[in-house]
């Protein structure tokens, strides 16, 4: 196979790849994939904030509403040190 047929295969291969992960991102952020109910998180939104919420669900396991308001106010008391509030 001579180099610019490898090339635009390459090319092409990445290509692909490219579009099918910004399609699987689209679709995942479409689905509004949560990891706690919405019942136990509006509470925790209103004592910490959107941001350390959402931060907190994303590193924290399915359905830990525990992990994920220990980590919102170990997120906010974060902020608040290092921003001098």
């Amino acid at each position: 196979m001579p180099n610019s047929q490898q090339l635009q295969s390459i090319i092409s291969f990445a290509t692909s790849a490219f579009i099918i992960t910004g399609v699987a991102v689209m679709l995942s952020r479409a689905m509004g994939h949560h990891s706690i109910p919405w019942e136990a998180k509006q509470p925790l939104i209103e004592k910490y904030g959107l941001w350390a919420v959402n931060r907190a669900e994303a590193v924290c396991p399915h359905n830990d509403v525990a992990c994920v308001e220990r980590e919102a106010k170990r997120s906010l008391e974060v902020y608040r040190a290092r921003r001098e509030i």
